[in-house]
């Protein structure tokens, strides 16, 4: 009997070792029915309204006067989760000036019909459209496109988003493309 008593203590004490030493929840919740994906985009391109795009630089001017209107093409594998998509999160790695933000839009996209070197070379863009602020703090950035990763597209397309950018009065918020080293655009999803 002591020794069952001492077992069921020592259990006891340990399960409350386990409680107190818990993580800290993060700001997606996950449960074990849930899996993560994180895709690099197969293809990423830039063009601008004041210049050729010419090679992939290893970060892309966005917002700024001399920018011009930019827009940034991702696209993704096709989804190939069988389950339910609960969250998608486009992550950028930003740099800039100090409490410096430019609003951008991100939407679905057509496939392009040549390469992106000109601003006449854009593809379309698609509905839904979403805005959103990206700040130039120099951290990564998480850009909810669970709507967009959800819209309706034909089996086995790749997922095409876009991130446009107009110029304005701040300074530029510089996106990494990971082009040379660091880190490159990713798409982050939560399935169920």
């Amino acid at each position: 009997m002591a020794a069952r008593r001492g077992l069921l203590l020592s259990a006891g004490l340990a399960l409350g070792l386990l409680a107190c030493a818990r993580p800290q929840a993060s700001s997606v919740a996950v449960s074990e029915q849930q899996g993560r994906s994180v895709a690099m985009p197969q293809r990423l391109g830039w063009v601008s309204s004041k210049q050729p795009s010419g090679a992939l630089p290893s970060a892309i001017a966005l917002g700024g006067k001399t920018s011009g209107r930019v827009l940034v093409y991702f696209e993704f594998a096709a989804p190939t989760e069988a389950r339910r998509l609960h969250s998608a999160a486009l992550l950028l790695t930003t740099s800039g000036a100090p409490g410096e933000s430019i609003e951008v839009e991100l939407s679905r996209a057509e496939p392009p019909s040549a390469e992106l070197q000109t601003w006449a070379d854009q593809p379309r863009a698609r509905y839904p459209r979403l805005t959103a602020r990206l700040p130039g703090d120099g951290q990564a950035v998480r850009l909810d496109v669970t709507e967009l990763v959800r819209a309706e597209s034909k089996p086995g397309e790749p997922l095409r988003l876009l991130l446009r950018a107009e110029p304005g009065e701040a300074e530029p918020v510089l996106v990494a493309t990971g082009a040379a080293g660091g880190a490159a655009p990713r798409l982050e999803a939560y399935w169920e």
